[in-house]
């Protein structure tokens, strides 16, 4: 009897453990279950997502190469010209430039030295003395060798209308020095002037007349 009683009561205790085994088990089934339906939606949607940027990636690529330059150096082939490099031209203009700046240089002076030579020819036909006139007249009127800058202060004195500049006045004693019409000396560091006596600027004049003819 009592046997019978234990036995019994064991079933019993392993009725129920086993009964509430098999409901933890089958809420940790529902559990995973419900994770492994969450991450598989998560894979699927990872996969839709890869498929757009590649089929995104793949659209650019396309359109990047369809709108590349083609690397063609060479014009006028669509009109049957010659082909002719874009990058020899700059280099083809540069020596035009170069001799333009030359040319323009040189026609620059030309054009100063006539623009002086009619000045002087016009103040002449208008009875008007040159300033080279007036510098032989103010040596031959002083006698003693004088100064650029002595000069200069003399003739802006007696024509305070007109503009005289020292550098233009020491270029024209310079040009009558080679002329033969005045003379210069030096003393120490400093340079004088002094009027040509008439045989020498005479002599010196006949040559230069003869020349032209």
């Amino acid at each position: 009897m009592d046997t019978s009683a234990d036995n019994t009561s064991l079933k019993t205790q392993y009725t129920a453990q086993i009964t509430a085994d098999l409901e933890r088990n089958a809420a940790e089934h529902e559990r995973l279950s419900a994770d492994i339906a969450t991450l598989q939606r998560q894979l699927s949607a990872l996969e839709n997502n890869r498929t757009l940027l590649l089929s995104m990636r793949q659209t650019l690529d396309n359109e990047a190469t369809g709108d590349a330059p083609d690397d063609t150096g060479v014009s006028g082939l669509e009109n049957g010209s010659s082909p002719t490099r874009k990058s020899a031209s700059p280099s083809a203009r540069k020596p035009k430039k170069k001799a333009d700046t030359t040319s323009g240089k040189t026609s620059g002076k030309r054009k100063g030295a006539e623009s002086g030579r009619s000045r002087t020819k016009r103040a002449r036909e208008a009875g008007v003395p040159t300033l080279g006139d007036l510098i032989r007249d103010d040596l031959a009127q002083h006698g003693e060798p004088r100064s650029a800058a002595e000069i200069t202060a003399a003739l802006t004195r007696a024509l305070p209308d007109r503009e005289i500049k020292a550098t233009v006045v020491r270029g024209t004693l310079e040009s009558l020095v080679a002329k033969g019409q005045a003379h210069r000396t030096k003393q120490q560091r400093s340079v004088f002037y002094s009027a040509a006596t008439p045989d020498a600027a005479a002599g010196t004049a006949e040559p230069s007349e003869a020349t032209p003819s």
